[in-house]
């Protein structure tokens, strides 16, 4: 759901409300729309409020924004960020976290 944000303080609120009520050890898992191997093809509007090549139009996170908030977060990655191209249509990326003790 974070990919359907209006901007970033409706982002950041749900982030951190969800990061809030994780338990110590547990996971945040993401699965959420990113730029990340298709910068070329999406039309920002302002912020990171982008149009789609599917014709939706959603807030997208990058690579860089994603390691400042898990360093923000004080979390752990998991697994390395990855990302499925969706027949050139979008980008879902999954980012995985830990929350320390």
């Amino acid at each position: 759901m974070l990919h359907f944000a209006n901007g970033d303080d409706q982002f950041l609120a749900m982030l951190r409300g969800a990061w809030k009520v994780l338990k110590p050890g547990g996971l945040l898992f993401c699965r959420l729309a990113s730029t990340i191997g298709m910068e070329q093809q999406m039309r920002c509007i302002g912020g990171r409020r982008f149009w789609l090549p599917d014709g939706s139009e959603r807030y997208l996170v990058d690579a860089s924004l994603l390691g400042e908030l898990t360093e923000e977060l004080g979390g752990r990655l998991m697994d390395p960020l990855k990302t499925t191209l969706v027949q050139g249509q979008r980008a879902m990326t999954t980012w995985v976290l830990q929350k320390d003790a």
